[in-house]
């Protein structure tokens, strides 16, 4: 005689904040569905992860998660809806320091009114750099000099280190920081996809119309 299984529906997350040396459970990454609230209430408190000391990214994967509800709870089955995956970030609490958050803001506002200063000149003078910086150099010291290097140099090599900056996450203290992408491999992965994607479609359409030209042909 067949048991009748009970059904279970998990809608989870496609990702998850998580405190250092914090567990992981069903209720935390996702919504458990079932008539039956026992087998709701065992599914929602089955841990799937461990709690890790150190900042870092992680997944927990759907797969497991059934693997998991079907060792402990019998006669049931596990659908998942949404992703197949749950990305999990494993982060400490941030202690806010004033003074550091008071030189980050004034870092930001230097260089934002110094960077549009610098390309407003550049504006009005056709995108000449010597001129722009021989002006910027008798705005602050009130000298005429040509080819000023005071401010050509550090120019010069302000544009590199901020260029390698952005696209870098090598200057992060943080493990998990240095886990994400720079932005020219998000790029690098989005236009691999748009390719894939291209290409498929072309494939599924180009077979869309030899099925259609068969088709026609038979009937003429």
């Amino acid at each position: 005689m067949d048991i009748d299984r009970e059904q279970v529906y998990i809608k989870l997350e496609s990702k998850y904040s998580v405190d250092l040396n914090t567990h992981v459970y069903i209720e935390d990454i996702g919504e458990v569905y079932c008539t039956d609230e026992n087998i709701k209430k065992k599914v929602e408190r089955l841990k799937v992860y461990n709690g890790k000391d150190r900042e870092a990214y992680d997944y927990i994967s759907g797969k497991d998660i059934v693997k998991k509800i079907l060792e402990t709870i019998d006669n049931v089955d596990i659908t998942i809806i949404g992703g197949p995956d749950v990305l999990l970030e494993v982060k400490g609490k941030e202690e806010e320091n004033s003074l550091l958050k008071a030189l980050k803001i004034s870092l930001v506002m230097a260089v934002l009114f110094f960077g549009a200063a610098v390309a407003i000149i550049n504006f009005y003078e056709d995108v000449g750099m010597n001129k722009t910086m021989e002006k910027v150099y008798y705005t602050i010291t009130g000298v005429k000099k040509e080819n000023p290097l005071i401010l050509t140099i550090p120019l010069s090599l302000g544009t590199g280190i901020g260029m390698f900056t952005f696209f870098s996450r090598v200057f992060s203290f943080s493990k998990r920081r240095r886990q994400e992408p720079g932005p020219m491999e998000l790029e690098l992965f989005l236009y691999d996809r748009d390719i894939e994607d291209s290409i498929l479609n072309e494939l599924k359409d180009s077979e869309k119309n030899d099925a259609g030209g068969g088709i026609m042909g038979k009937q003429y």
